[in-house]
Parts: structure tokens; C-alpha cells; sequence
């Protein structure tokens, strides 16, 4: 996979921001980021296991049904789809999040608007709204 993130912002951003890094808001930043490619390019069999990742209950049972959900999702034949479910396994089994599993997280779903959109279209919208989003958690 392409590195995407490499010459962003946002990649400067966490670099540079890491001493202030909370992974757990990150986190929740990310469970809403790809909510957004959802709303954008909407995938059925990711409905779920996003309502679950927002609601933050923690149900062993469900945890359980929904990654198996993600995994499915992850090895069907589309790639803009098996990136954003490789991006909420990342999700789903981490509470908290470093650096460098944020940007893989960010590099799958920019690897997934690159499925369907010209780097020069979403790059710098993508970038530019991760950049607000994490700006005010690391700035506060």
C-alpha cells in the first residue's frame, strides 16, 4: 500500500504533537473519520460495526460479532472497502491509540479515497479536515 500520509499536514501534525497525544480521543476521532467515508461511499456490511465502535459498549458478544463482521468485510473483493475495514479492525481492538497506529488508520482510509477519487481531490480536503479535528484535541 502507498504511503499517502507521508507529505501531509497531518502527518507533520502528529509528529510534532505527540508529546500531547491522547490516544483515546484520537481514537474517537478516527471511529468518526471513517463515518465519514461511510456517509461518502456507504458499504452495508460496515452499518454495524460503526454503530457499535460509536456507541462505545462493551459487550464481549457484540465485540466478537462485529470483528468477525470487519474480517469478512476486510477480504471482499473491494479494495476501497477492505481498507476501511482494516482501519476499524485497528479500531475495534485497540482502546487507545499511538502515533504511528493513527496514521496507519489515516493512510487506510486515504488508500480507500484514492479508490474512487484523484489524489489532488481529496488529498488536501482530507487532510485539511483531519488537521482541524486534531488540532483541537492537541491544542486544548
Amino acid at each position: 500500500m502507498k504511503s499517502w500520509i507521508i507529505n501531509t499536514k497531518v502527518n507533520a501534525l502528529l509528529g510534532a504533537g505527540s508529546q500531547e497525544f491522547d490516544g483515546v480521543k484520537v481514537r474517537r476521532i478516527l471511529i468518526e473519520y471513517c463515518g465519514r467515508y461511510q456517509e461518502i461511499y456507504p458499504f452495508e456490511i460496515l452499518e454495524e460495526p460503526l454503530d457499535f465502535l460509536k456507541s462505545n459498549v462493551n459487550s464481549d458478544g457484540k465485540y466478537r460479532e462485529m470483528r468477525a463482521l470487519l474480517r469478512v468485510a476486510a477480504e471482499e473483493y473491494c479494495i476501497s472497502l477492505n481498507e476501511i475495514a482494516d482501519a476499524l479492525l485497528d479500531l475495534i481492538d485497540t482502546s487507545a491509540l499511538t502515533t504511528d497506529q493513527a496514521k496507519k488508520i489515516i493512510n487506510h482510509v486515504f488508500e480507500a479515497f484514492s479508490c474512487n477519487e484523484s489524489p489532488e481531490d481529496f488529498l488536501p480536503r482530507e487532510d485539511a479536515y483531519l488537521c482541524k479535528k486534531l488540532f483541537a484535541i492537541t491544542s486544548s
